[in-house]
Order: C-alpha cells, then sequence, then structure tokens
C-alpha cells in the first residue's frame, strides 16, 4: 500500500492501485474490523462515504467516491468475519456490494449484551468498558461527501476501527470464559438473516386492519413505490407517505377518479403516476385467494397482556442473574409468543424463547411460573437480582 502520512497513521485509498495492493494486505488476515460512513438523508438508500477497516497492525480508508466499483474488496470482505459495532449498515453494504451475505459477522454491540457489558453500548463506550481508553468523537455529523476531507475528519474515521480487534479479542476470550461463544455467535447470525428479510418491509405502519385483499393492494402499491424511489434516488415516503399508502390499499380505487377523490392525494407527483397506481390496485384485485399475503392477528384473551406483564418481571430478574441485557433476551412480543404457546401449544408455533440459549435461561423458569410449579418471591433486595424462583408448594387443605 502507499506510505502513510507522518501526520496521520492510516492508508487513505483513493485510486485502484492502492486498493490492488490493500486487497493484498487483507488476504491473510481471517477477520477485519470494519466502519462505513454514510448519508442517508434524502437518499433511496444511504449513500456510501468511507470504508474504514482495521486489520494486525494496519488501518486503511476507502474512499468509495473516488473508486466507485469497490466489488473486489466487498467480495474478500465477504470471506472473512466481519468485526463492527451496530453491524445492520454494514451487512447491507456487504451484501449488495459483494452481491452475497458475508460469511460472518461478530457485531461487538450483541457480543457485549451477552457477556454483562450492557446493551446498546455506543462505539466510544465499548471502547471504554471493554478496553478501558477514551475516545472522542464529534464528527458523527460531517457532510461525508465533501472532498476534501480535513485531518480531522479522517482520524475520526480512523479511530471508529482503531479498537475493533483489540475489543473482540477481549469479548471472545470473555466469551469462552462464560461458555457463550455459541450464543454470541448464534445471534450475529441470526441478526444477518434478519437484515437480509428487510428488503420488502411492505407491513407499513397503520396496516394492522386492512384485509387480506387489502392487504394484497397494499404490497402492489409498496413495491410500486420502491420502484419509483429507486428511480428518483429518493426517500420512499416523499414519493408518498405511509398512512396515504396505507388508505389507498383500503379504499383500492380502480380509476383515476376514484383515486383523486381521496384527500391528500392532489399533487403532481401523484398525478404523474396515477394510472401506475391504479395498475397496480388492479393487479392486486386479480390475485387469486390463495396467492394473498398471511395475516396473524392475536385475538388474545386478557390472561395474555397479565401473564406477559408478570413473565416480563421474571425475565429481568434472570436477565441480571445470567448478565445478560434484557432487550436481547426477550420483548414483550416473544413473552406475549410464549403464552399463546402455553395456552394453546398445538395451534402455535415453538416460540424463540423455548430455543437455543433464551430457552436455557427462560425455560423451565417461566414455563414452571406459567404451569403454577414455580412461584417467585423477592429475596435480598440489595442483590442484581432480588428475585427468587421457588417451587410452589400448595397448601394444605383444611
Amino acid at each position: 500500500m502507499d506510505q502513510k502520512s507522518p501526520q496521520l497513521d492510516f492508508h487513505y485509498i483513493d485510486s485502484r492501485p492502492k486498493l490492488s495492493a490493500l486487497l493484498k494486505t487483507l488476504e491473510p488476515h481471517p477477520a477485519v474490523g470494519l466502519d462505513t460512513e454514510f448519508i442517508s438523508e434524502g437518499h433511496y438508500e444511504p449513500a456510501l462515504c468511507l470504508v474504514q477497516i482495521a486489520v494486525d497492525g494496519e488501518l486503511a480508508i476507502v474512499d468509495p467516491i473516488a473508486i466507485h466499483d469497490l466489488s473486489p474488496l466487498w467480495k474478500l470482505l465477504n470471506e472473512r468475519e466481519l468485526v463492527t459495532v451496530a453491524a445492520r449498515q454494514e451487512v447491507r453494504f456487504a451484501a449488495k456490494g459483494g452481491g452475497a451475505a458475508p460469511n460472518k459477522v461478530l457485531d461487538l454491540q450483541i457480543a457485549a449484551g451477552l457477556l454483562g457489558f450492557g446493551y446498546p453500548l455506543s462505539h466510544t463506550n465499548l471502547v471504554l468498558r471493554v478496553l478501558g481508553h477514551k475516545v472522542h468523537g464529534g464528527e458523527s455529523f460531517t457532510d461525508w461527501r465533501k472532498r476534501p476531507l480535513t485531518q480531522t475528519q479522517l482520524k475520526y474515521a480512523a479511530d471508529d476501527v482503531r479498537y475493533l480487534l483489540a475489543i473482540r479479542e477481549k469479548l471472545i476470550a470473555k466469551a469462552q470464559e462464560m461458555d457463550r461463544l455459541s450464543w454470541v455467535e448464534g445471534e450475529c447470525a441470526r441478526l444477518v438473516k434478519q437484515v437480509l428479510r428487510e428488503e420488502e418491509r411492505w407491513r407499513v405502519s397503520g396496516s394492522a386492519r386492512l384485509s387480506r385483499r387489502q392487504m394484497a393492494v397494499l404490497r402492489e402499491l409498496w413495491r410500486w413505490r420502491d420502484r419509483s424511489a429507486q428511480q428518483l434516488n429518493a426517500p420512499a415516503t416523499r414519493i408518498l407517505g405511509d398512512s396515504l399508502l396505507v388508505e389507498v390499499a383500503r379504499r383500492s380505487p380502480k380509476t383515476v377518479e376514484d383515486l383523486f377523490a381521496l384527500r391528500g392525494l392532489d399533487r403532481r407527483s401523484v398525478r404523474t403516476a396515477a394510472n401506475d397506481i391504479v395498475a397496480a390496485v388492479c393487479l392486486a384485485l386479480e390475485t387469486p385467494d390463495s396467492d394473498l399475503p398471511r395475516i396473524e392477528r392475536h385475538d388474545d384473551p386478557p390472561q395474555v397482556a397479565i401473564l406477559a406483564k408478570l413473565l416480563s418481571v421474571a425475565a429481568n430478574g434472570l436477565a441480571s442473574e445470567y448478565q445478560v441485557d434484557p432487550a436481547l433476551l426477550a420483548t414483550t412480543a416473544d413473552l406475549q409468543e410464549l403464552v399463546r404457546w402455553h395456552l394453546r401449544p398445538d395451534e402455535a408455533e415453538k416460540p424463540i424463547l423455548m430455543e437455543g440459549w433464551r430457552g436455557k435461561i427462560l425455560g423451565e423458569p417461566l414455563l414452571g411460573v406459567l404451569e403454577g410449579k414455580r412461584c417467585v418471591r423477592v429475596g435480598r433486595t440489595r442483590s442484581a437480582n432480588p428475585l427468587v424462583f421457588e417451587k410452589h408448594v400448595a397448601s394444605p387443605e383444611k
């Protein structure tokens, strides 16, 4: 690679020859620290502005504005373990740039949350809590598209990856000590799958009460809006907001006249696309019943909410006992799913709280509470987990 600037301790990669040299440097390293700088405002997809990379003894900042095709870099990175913080956007960039999902991702936020450090920790707090170092921010609102970038901005970008591999080493050692490496790897793999499934997120807010046919209309309208936003490189909601999208799906207008009978649609962008909108509605209305979206609605009896709240208290206590962040262990929806499954085990799929590392922590105690075989009482109030789970002993009948 190029010689480092005497003022800076990283390589700035802004040409094809420099990128080729970087790829050779990365080749022997199985784990790579990764971060990105991007601008999301006003774009269909976030605009990638910098790619920061760390391997043992080397830091590099790649300029995607100067080098338009980074596919060789992403393909190489996807064959390695990507070590990053809050990995969602990096996973998206890697999957799109390399044409496939990364083989392995270690999200240090998730790892820290499963090992007693807290979740979700910012990069600054991760460095402080795991390594005891202080790093200073200050460039989080930088317009990373502008060139040239200042040395202060570049140093800030480099600092985002400078400590990632050192944090990885500490957290991996801690995970092995606690016998939780499989927990960390499983949750990170689950995150990657979740990110890849987010490509079509057409079940927008406000759609919960639509019929299956109306949901099919919403799906086609969402696809029309997504294509339009991609062509214009604009945020999808700038084309048509979610609330209007749901209202059009609800009314399902079959003609342009019916479409513009709806309040809020009299704007140039919608008038230009009126025929396409109506065509999307009509396509959905012709969809066979067998191809309509499935709707999962839960008309829960009142005990579901009550029992889920009780289990939430118990789950928080167990999270403290096992040094796992409650936000990673169980959500309210997870607990409601567990209660439904307990009430109707033959009708519902086995819930996530009964599987893997979550099942090891929550399975027996929470089922014991639901089955009346365990009770929860207050033990030592000064303890990190003041709750005690005990076998329930029925009072003798008089």
